[in-house]
């Protein structure tokens, strides 16, 4: 394969960097048969089995990618989409869409973006409605997918056939779960908190309902401000749920808009959700036993904490985000509150990488903070990034703000692969309109960051305004959702003929969007890279680390066998080294000759492909 050494070498910085967050760990978290310590029971074990690729909702994927990425395809044009797809060990990638009556709103294709099986056409309530937008389907264990909508929760099988459905409504639960969850000790139920307070979990099974329902204590969240008319216009997204989609996204009117996060060990539920009255919120510790379901703790903490919570990697805190972006931390076993940081950012879900750094989306900039005392590591503008790609515009009549210059703006939650962050930029021109001003949206940017000062180290343009996430599969392809909030309204919005020709909005895409490694060969080598890094410094506490990128490996040189990317010799060579190190590495942490053998066969591998 030649130059790929020559791509490798290039890359060592990145790779040290990677090395250097995990020796920051203390100790091992011991991942047994997981592929992520992060995953608690019942969850798929695959790069990204929920709306924030684990159990914890920590954003965070344990491999490293390559960032020699190019487009790949655009699906479900036409349809938004709230989060990022579900990816299965496969290869196969899940998401939800909600454009109404006649339409599918679950959806499953393969790496390649072909559609092979939708859920049946919504004709009435009882079918899979518009709201499952709001639900990410998760993977369970089984490669069973897991989801909500209005009225109801559905298990479908991963060939699209119907496993069971239940009814919501006649547990006296008035609102969809925001993405659902596993629990138990064995993962064996599956639910969530309904946008209406209530914890239900039913048999995984089967969809018996496993305990009675729990009511959290609360008052309905705040009225939010109306949606913008011209917000998911021309079909992007049923009108019916167009207004209830906006108020949910945006944290107002419902007791809970979030995803539960789940401890992998002791399976504590952790939820954010309105207070009592509306001057707080509250954080709630659910525990799930054989006598059913019960509040462990309930925590006051700051108004509007409309965002998922996320865990650290040692499960001892928790993390959210409160109303104008107070960032505080909880102890995970009392729910005391330890600090909180006023990073007056957005009210986004929090990523929390490898090393317990909590990354902030804070409007037009990013932020880094330490997990253990709420300390800002660092906070990083793009204002200047964008000016250096977008061109000055003549201010007319004060129509266009900032002096007619481009700004840019954090416009996905953060996703955590080993040596990198990556999330969307929004460039645009602010707009200065009678009693209103905004950002008019022109082009969004993937951006792969640097995790130590958040500098663009690389940059692909996407077709359409993200707002969502971004999910990683096991071979290192990238899947954005395309929410076309902001995109919708630019063009819809009755304005852009005021504007600059060259800066209006073309009509919304929506859909998903892919990127993948030019070659598998590219993503092959830079696995191997970082195997052979890990296997030099010989260090067992980066047992964890190598379990995941072993997992990876293989899966990714059987697809390149698959295509006859990679020559079929040299691939049964590499696959049989690899199987080796995967056998010697469930012995490594008791035996220090399997350890040895281990780096020998990491090496081994990296000498038969470097």
């Amino acid at each position: 394969m030649p130059g790929r050494c020559e791509i490798v070498q290039n890359k060592e910085k990145f790779m040290r960097f990677a090395l250097f967050l995990l020796a920051t760990l203390l100790g091992s978290s011991g991942y047994g048969e997981n592929f992520s310590a992060r995953h608690a029971p019942g969850y798929a074990q695959t790069s990204w089995a929920s709306v924030h690729g684990d159990a914890s909702n920590s954003d965070y994927v344990p491999l490293i990618v390559s960032t020699e990425l190019q487009p790949q395809w655009l699906a479900l044009k036409s349809s938004t989409s709230w989060t990022a797809p579900t990816v299965a060990a496969d290869g196969n990638v899940y998401i939800t869409t909600g454009r109404g009556e006649g339409h599918s709103h679950l959806h499953a294709l393969n790496r390649d973006g072909e559609v092979l099986w939708e859920s049946g056409p919504q004709q009435t309530l009882d079918d899979l409605d518009a709201m499952a937008i709001v639900s990410a389907p998760i993977i369970d264990i089984d490669g069973d997918l897991y989801l909500s909508d209005s009225n109801q929760l559905w298990a479908f099988h991963s060939n699209g056939q119907v496993k069971w459905v239940v009814s919501l409504k006649n547990r006296d639960i008035n609102e969809p779960f925001v993405t659902a969850i596993f629990a138990g000790n064995k993962g064996q139920f599956v639910g969530g908190v309904s946008a209406d307070g209530k914890v239900a979990l039913f048999s995984r099974a089967d969809g018996t309902l496993a305990f009675p329902v729990l009511s959290l204590p609360g008052v309905d969240g705040p009225e939010g401000p109306e949606a913008p008319d011209a917000l998911w216009a021309d079909g992007l997204m049923a009108d019916e749920i167009r207004r209830t989609s906006w108020q949910m996204l945006r944290g107002y009117r419902y007791r809970v808009t979030n995803t539960p996060a789940v401890h992998s060990g002791t399976g504590r539920i952790f939820i954010t959700a309105t207070g009592t009255d509306t001057s707080h919120g509250q954080l709630f510790g659910i525990d799930v036993s054989d006598d059913g379901l019960q509040i462990a703790f309930s925590a006051r903490v700051p108004p509007n904490s409309g965002t998922s919570p996320a865990l650290s990697p040692d499960g001892r805190q928790v993390y959210a985000i409160g109303g104008g972006g107070i960032l505080y931390a909880l102890d995970s076993l009392s729910g005391e509150l330890l600090w909180q940081t006023d990073t007056q950012g957005q009210d986004a879900s929090p990523s929390v990488g490898l090393d317990n750094t909590v990354y902030v989306l804070g409007g037009d900039k990013l932020l880094a903070v330490d997990g253990l005392n709420g300390e800002i590591h660092w906070r990083k503008n793009y204002r200047e990034w964008a000016r250096e790609r977008h061109p000055k515009l003549w201010p007319r009549l004060g129509l266009i703000g900032s002096r007619g210059k481009a700004d840019a703006y954090v416009d996905s939650v953060v996703t955590v692969s080993n040596g990198l962050l990556w999330t969307t930029l929004l460039v645009g021109y602010e707009i200065n309109l009678p009693g209103r001003e905004f950002v008019h949206p022109v082009q969004t940017y993937l951006v792969a960051l640097d995790p130590s000062d958040g500098t663009v180290l690389e940059e692909w343009r996407i077709p359409d305004t993200s707002e969502g996430g971004i999910s990683i599969s096991p071979t290192g392809d990238l899947y954005l959702n395309l929410l076309s909030a902001q995109a919708s309204i630019g063009y819809y919005g009755g304005y852009q003929w005021l504007l600059p020709k060259s800066v209006r909005r073309p009509r919304p895409r929506g859909g998903v969007y892919a990127l993948s490694p030019v070659s598998l060969n590219e993503q092959l080598m830079v696995g191997i890279q970082w195997l052979d890094t890990l296997a030099t410094n010989q260090n067992t506490l980066f047992l964890d680390n190598i379990r995941s990128q072993l997992w990876s490996t293989r899966r990714t040189v059987q697809l390149a066998l698959q295509q006859r990317q990679l020559d079929p010799a040299l691939g049964r060579h590499v696959q049989s080294l690899l199987e080796g190190a995967s056998s010697r590495l469930d012995n490594c942490r008791e035996d220090e000759q399997a350890c040895a053998d281990l780096f020998a066969k990491l090496r081994a591998i990296a000498d038969a492909l470097l």
